[in-house]
């Protein structure tokens, strides 16, 4: 975390910004890096925004749109703004949120499900798995919201620690594959 001294100026735009909701714009703002290499936004006459990270308001349906660029100051976090489409702004400056994105969105893609079985009394998933980061095992929740849709096939499972699994596609799963997945996650 960043060291930032919030000056008076920010803290009364950010409770002016408390109340509304300010969307970025590539000609109102530049996202860098600052110091200690942490992500940074200047807000053309206003203030640079140091130590700020990005958050997804729909990291499911919409990973580059809706992202809300939030300076942590240690006692409160303030919203700068948000980025409707991280494609309108220069390519530098979208890499740069789209690596905060990824260190907070962790997310492991799923290439081949080996095995799902139920576990103490059908409240736990086990799953063996082979990934874009390689082969694992996790255990999630016989529940609703651990199984989240992605697009009009795809799933997204939440393991015990809130870790992230993507299903892209279960239509591209074996049918073998689908018919271990679909016994336990039908909905």
């Amino acid at each position: 975390m960043d060291d930032t001294v919030v000056t008076k100026e920010q803290e009364a735009a950010a409770r002016l910004l408390a109340t509304q909701v300010r969307y970025l714009t590539p000609d109102m703002c530049r996202i860098h890096l600052g110091s200690l290499n942490t992500l940074h936004v200047t807000v053309v006459n206003e203030a640079i925004y140091g130590g700020v990270y990005a958050a997804c308001a729909f990291p499911v349906a919409h990973p580059s749109r809706y992202i809300s660029l939030i300076q942590s100051t240690g006692k409160k976090d303030v919203e700068v703004g948000i980025i409707r489409d991280l494609d309108e702004f220069p390519p530098e400056a979208a890499t740069l949120v789209r690596e905060a994105l990824e260190r907070r969105y962790f997310v492991h893609t799923i290439t081949r499900i080996r095995r799902v079985e139920s576990k103490y009394n059908n409240s736990i998933l086990a799953f063996d798995v082979d990934t874009d980061k390689g082969t694992l095992s996790f255990f999630m929740r016989w529940q609703l919201d651990r199984a989240v849709d992605y697009g009009q096939r795809g799933k997204v499972l939440i393991d015990l620690d809130n870790n992230r699994y993507l299903i892209p596609d279960t239509e591209k799963l074996s049918p073998a594959e689908r018919g271990d997945f679909t016994r336990y996650v039908y909905w």
